[in-house]
């Protein structure tokens, strides 16, 4: 399994109390793919630079999770047309080589 760390950007223009529920949702998807959340950080809503459509702002979601790398293709298109998520991005951390002694 890899270290993932990502961001997604919710949109919830109206929808104030949908966030518990997505993240709920991302959770348990990640879960369901065989993946282990290891952490959440709420970044709260955040105005964007440039207006994207009728959008002017989002809620800023980071996630560490540790999944399959066989298995991000499906946790991409799971959400790719979720009208909850606006982006999502994916990082793959790198892990450290153990230290070995001189």
């Amino acid at each position: 399994m890899k270290h993932y760390e990502s961001t997604f950007i919710l949109d919830i223009q109206g929808k104030e109390d949908g966030v518990d529920a997505a993240i709920a949702d991302i959770k348990s998807t990640i879960e369901a793919l065989g993946g282990k959340v290891s952490g959440t950080q709420r970044m709260d809503r955040r105005k964007f630079e440039r207006q994207a459509g009728k959008l002017d702002h989002g809620y800023y979601l980071g996630v560490s999770f540790q999944l399959a790398p066989t298995k991000l293709g499906e946790l991409k298109a799971k959400f790719q047309f979720d009208e909850r998520v606006y982006r999502q991005y994916h990082l793959a951390k790198e892990s450290k080589p153990a230290p070995t002694a001189a």
